[in-house]
């Protein structure tokens, strides 16, 4: 396979990996997502280090740029959406938080649930 055929057939490979990146965004698949970066990264370095760009003709250098000005905004897209995510994720944790915060509280003033002693402190004295 000569140099420049590799480089359009990793550059292919690189969009389907980041299609698929997109797809385990949107279902939350975060260690998917992991997999495929660590995919991603591997054909980026393989096409770092391809030397071809004295053999690429003018079409086909055109075709690789628009091809990876398309993969930029898919890319800044993705970004997009997982920082969307990290602050869903932040947000629920907090809340989280918060409610086994009062849960514990709860469970202070009350007594646990198996120990009614607290129940039966609570409402001495109160009927």
């Amino acid at each position: 396979m000569t140099e420049t055929r590799k480089r359009f057939v990793l550059l292919g490979a690189y969009e389907a990996l980041t299609e698929k990146e997109t797809f385990c965004l949107k279902e939350a698949n975060f260690e998917a997502v992991s997999t495929v970066q660590a995919k991603k990264a591997r054909l980026l370095s393989e096409l770092q280090s391809l030397d071809d760009q004295e053999t690429l003709e003018i079409a086909e250098k055109v075709a690789f740029n628009r091809r990876l000005k398309q993969l930029q905004e898919y890319e800044k897209s993705n970004d997009a959406l997982l920082v969307k995510l990290m602050e869903a994720n932040r947000s629920e944790s907090k809340s989280l938080w918060k409610r086994a915060n009062s849960a514990s509280q709860v469970k202070k003033a009350y007594g646990s649930a198996g120990n009614s002693s607290g129940l039966k402190r609570a409402l001495k004295d109160k009927a």
